[in-house]
């Protein structure tokens, strides 16, 4: 009978054992000093936290039958140059490398069909990156604050990229994503400062919020078709951004999505947008026009504000207010076309708009908020609706060129120093029902010379003005003269009215 040879183990390193615990094939902790080490062809897989925060190793050769590295297994190994994969390594869980800052290459085998969350996460000096072709998994901020890194190509198999999976990757200037991906997370390349270009594959049909925030050499942009919104933040502090391709599927644009984009000179809205939340185009300093779909219901606070080159805005007519802060600081705005239905103007919502020179107030208007139009100092005239309830303090504020104001012909709730600084105004037509006293125009800070009219009286030296006109035919002027007594004759009414109280 032939006896079978049992194939001999190899011997491990008698002083490897002296100062690890490796139990049931799985290396448990290493408590040496060596700077080089060779794990054992026995061990199938690195225990939670084996090697963590070791100060002496440098260098690390895994054994061929190492399959797994759980969590934390090499965390902040910070003097870890080098490590050796074995070509049967299927899965490397979270944070295994995490703060491995001298870790300079990582060349992962074809085996590895999983990274986690974390894994090379803070490892600074981590220059050279190649990943398995049969990835099928990057968990998220795998390469988080990897700021030496210069290149990535994802495998074909990924058709999802997590949350911050490069957040902070400065150096990343080239990234080639995989054909069929679907889902980009939130912050995936964010402050990756130095990606100049990306092309998204049209597979993509979810980005998340803040995707390419403070990518501040991203120069242009062109979301998929299948996206349907553009999500908050997602093109944040992106300086050099000139031009963004919206597809006809965004209904949504998100919370300060093109915040502070100062080099994005024009957009196009896409036709069946909804929405424009809070600050979308907050400081976008080169945006010269803007048209905003008849779509579109709602636009949030600072939506436009400190879009200092922004000429002219066109609203959507089925918005219902104008929210604080919309156009705050836009200096250069000279035409707004504020919609029909809007009853609200929120508080600073054109402050500061400088060139504005005159403004169309919708006829459903009720209410005009705090320093609404302070500061623009080329408006000559306005005319506030009959709709209008209220208007708050410092409406008008340091409109310094303002010389005619129409009030509504009703009373109405106001605030203080509507007109503070208004050195030109010359005329204030208010209310027949307005009982004027010195108090109130005080109260308004309205200039001592304003010239206060009655909505009577200019109606009366409006028809005599016409019955006068040599083009007035007879039948006409007989038509005006029975109005003028009728007119003549309400006033006298009210007057006595008054006088017996």
């Amino acid at each position: 009978m032939i006896k079978k040879e049992i194939p001999k183990q190899p011997a491990i390193d008698p002083e490897l054992l002296k100062s690890a615990e490796i139990r049931n094939g799985e290396f448990i902790r290493y408590y040496g000093k060596k700077s080089e080490l060779t794990i054992p062809d026995t061990v199938t897989g690195i225990a939670a936290g084996a090697f963590a925060n070791n100060p002496y190793l440098t260098r690390v050769t895994l054994g061929k039958n190492v399959s797994v590295i759980h969590p934390e297994a090499f965390r902040g190994c910070k003097a870890l140059k080098t490590v050796n994969f074995p070509a049967g390594l299927r899965l490397i869980s979270d944070d295994a490398f995490r703060g491995c800052e001298s870790l300079l290459t990582v060349i992962l085998p074809r085996s590895v069909v999983s990274i986690g969350a974390g894994v090379f996460r803070d490892c600074t000096a981590l220059s050279t990156l190649s990943l398995s072709a049969n990835l099928e998994n990057i968990g998220a901020g795998a390469f988080y604050n990897c700021r030496t890194l210069t290149e990535v190509i994802l495998p074909e198999k990924l058709t999802s990229l997590h949350r911050s999976t490069f957040w902070g990757c400065s150096a990343l200037k080239s990234v080639t994503l995989p054909t069929e991906l679907e889902t980009v997370g939130r912050y995936a390349f964010g402050h990756c400062s130095a990606l100049e270009a990306l092309e998204m594959p049209e597979t993509v049909a979810y980005l998340g919020s803040g995707v390419f925030c403070d990518c501040k050499s991203l120069r242009s942009f062109h979301i998929p078709q299948r996206a349907r919104f553009v999500g908050d933040y997602a093109f944040s502090c992106c300086d050099k951004l000139e031009s963004v391709e919206i597809p006809e599927s965004v209904t949504y644009i998100g919370t300060s999505a093109f915040h502070a984009c100062v080099s994005l000179r024009q957009i196009d809205l896409p036709p069946q947008l909804t929405r424009i939340s809070a600050g979308a185009f907050w400081g976008c300093r080169s945006l010269e026009h803007i048209d905003v779909p008849h779509t579109v219901t709602e636009i949030g606070q600072r939506a436009f504000a400190y879009c200092t080159a922004l000429r002219e805005l066109s609203l959507g007519i089925q918005l219902t207010a104008i929210e604080d802060d919309t156009c705050n600081s836009c200096f250069a705005l000279e035409k707004i076309s504020i919609p029909n239905h809007v009853k609200c103007i929120g508080e600073r919502a054109f402050l500061r708009c400088r060139a504005l020179a005159s403004v169309h107030l919708p006829n459903e208007l009720d209410l005009i908020a705090e320093y609404a139009f302070a500061e623009c100092q080329s408006l000559r005239e306005i005319s506030l609706p009959n709709t209008l309830t209220e208007i708050e303090s410092h409406v008008f504020d340091g409109c310094t060129e303002l010389e005619t104001v129409m009030m509504p012909n009703h009373r109405l709730r106001t605030g203080h120093a509507l007109f503070a600084k208004c050195r030109k105004l010359a005329t204030i037509v208010v209310s027949d029902s307005h009982r004027i006293f010195q108090h109130l125009l005080d109260r308004w800070e309205v200039p001592l010379d304003t010239r206060i009219v009655l909505h009577g009286e200019l109606r009366l030296s409006l028809l005599f003005a016409e019955m006068s006109a040599e083009e007035t035919t007879k039948e006409r002027r007989e038509e005006l003269e029975r109005e003028i007594r009728k007119h003549l004759a309400k006033t006298g009414h009210r007057r006595r009215k008054v006088s017996k109280k």
